[in-house]
């Protein structure tokens, strides 16, 4: 964000608070480059976009125009509580690419919700897309870009990469073809909850290959310490496993044979295996998969969890476990594991974090959850899949549990259940007590 005057624009998230909105409000400034107010949501995104690719700034929603002068701020008329979860999963749909989303932060001002937008232009992709459209901030208004700022945009993307997905995997958790395997054509999974991520390696550091000694660390760091028979799975993922189905063999993490090169490896384990080698009722089966793609530019990993429902709801606490073992997975396992394989160090902050839901069959409903814990539906249509991405901030400081669940909330809202009862994650390692799905 650049360094403008009033701390709004730069202060820690947690420090902005009412006084801070209350102060910025009263030097009633106009809209400009960086300043935008908004009664709703509804036009937010669009200002967003804008600003992303000019100069940043901060919108203030919940805030009605001055009478008098429209570009001056009016009285406060709020946003209600859901909105912010209603604003996030407006720009994952209009926004491309959709992995990207500012700062929102909520603040009570006079009795009134308001929500404070901030747009850092040095985070954000360029040229950020709105509805197709690129659009630029033009003083107190948005403008659509011509050709010859559409080509600057893209001047500076090349010129500062950003975080970008080689393959969006956001509309594909079967983006690895498990639908189309030949060992699931007989059986394809009935729910998948995948954990992606994809992440830039260092220009100086440049892998095209993953060596055998980056997947052994690998291996190693999914396995864990483990005296309960499950030789190469972590405790948390033998606890998760036993209550899907007690009576699950164990069979560790292992490199697929049917998949891998050199800058692409699948990791399979958590499956019951008949004496000929072939599936046999098949229950949970976990896989991670890593790929150096771009000539060795960037690093692409996925964590996924695959359940076989055989007609029964895998119960809400279980799949929204499921969720977080999936994402606690991918970042405190897998990530810090190749990265210290590839770049020597795995010190290094998390890139975004996506969760998606889905049946692996091209839309397919999601007939294999229990969504009582969700509430009611206030509106029509198939729960057919959903995804969104962690927020950064609560990935970084290590809350995935709050993470996990702000992201679940944000599913929920685009299946149309406004006030979902999630149950509560377990960060601790749980029992291993088989319970019924």
């Amino acid at each position: 964000m650049p360094n403008l005057a009033h701390p709004l624009f730069s202060a820690p998230a947690e420090a902005i608070d009412v006084d801070m909105v209350r102060g910025f409000l009263s030097l009633e400034l106009e809209e400009s480059f960086t300043v935008d107010y908004k009664r709703n949501i509804e036009a937010a995104t669009d200002t967003v976009a804008a600003m992303a690719n000019t100069h940043g700034g901060v919108v203030l929603i919940g805030v009605d125009a001055d009478l008098k002068n429209k570009n001056l701020p009016g009285g406060l008329v709020g946003v209600k509580p859901m909105d912010k979860d209603r604003l996030v999963s407006k720009m994952a749909t209009t926004l491309d690419p959709p992995w990207w989303a500012p700062e929102v932060i909520p603040v009570a001002v006079d009795g009134k919700l308001l929500l404070v937008v901030r747009v850092d232009p040095d985070s954000a992709p360029r040229p950020l897309l709105h509805q197709g459209a690129v659009r630029v901030r033009l003083d107190g208004r948005n403008e659509i870009a011509d050709r010859r700022l559409v080509q600057m945009l893209f001047q500076q993307a090349a010129e500062t990469p950003v975080l970008n997905y080689t393959s969006d995997p956001r509309f594909a958790p079967d983006n690895g073809g498990i639908a189309n395997r030949d060992a699931y054509r007989s059986a394809p999974p009935d729910l998948v909850i995948r954990a992606a991520a994809s992440s830039p390696l260092r220009p100086d550091a440049v892998r095209p290959r993953l060596h055998g000694t980056t997947v052994a660390g690998l291996i190693d760091a999914l396995g864990g310490s483990n005296g309960h028979g499950w030789q190469g799975i972590s405790q948390r993922m033998e606890s998760l496993a036993r209550r899907v189905d007690p009576r699950e063999l164990p069979i560790g993490w292992a490199i697929d044979p049917e998949r891998g090169h050199a800058g692409f490896v699948r990791l399979a384990a958590g499956h019951r295996l008949r004496n000929d080698l072939h599936f046999r009722d098949p229950v949970l089966r976990m896989e991670c998969t890593a790929s150096v793609t771009g000539g060795g530019t960037n690093l692409e990993t996925f964590f996924d969890l695959l359940f076989w429902s055989k007609g029964q709801l895998v119960a809400g606490d279980l799949w929204v476990q499921a969720c977080y073992e999936a994402v606690r997975s991918l970042v405190r396992d897998v990530l810090p594991a190749l990265t210290e394989g590839l770049l020597g160090t795995a010190a290094l902050p998390p890139p975004p974090i996506e969760l998606h839901i889905a049946p692996s069959k091209p839309q397919a409903p999601l007939t294999a959850l229990n969504l009582d814990s969700l509430g009611q539906r206030t509106g029509g249509g198939e729960v057919r899949r959903g995804s969104d991405f962690l927020r950064e901030d609560l990935v970084a400081v290590g809350d995935l549990p709050g993470a996990v669940t702000e992201a679940l909330r944000n599913i929920a809202l685009d299946w149309r259940y406004l006030h979902p009862e999630l149950p509560t994650l377990t960060d601790a390692d749980p029992g291993s007590s088989g319970l019924p799905l």
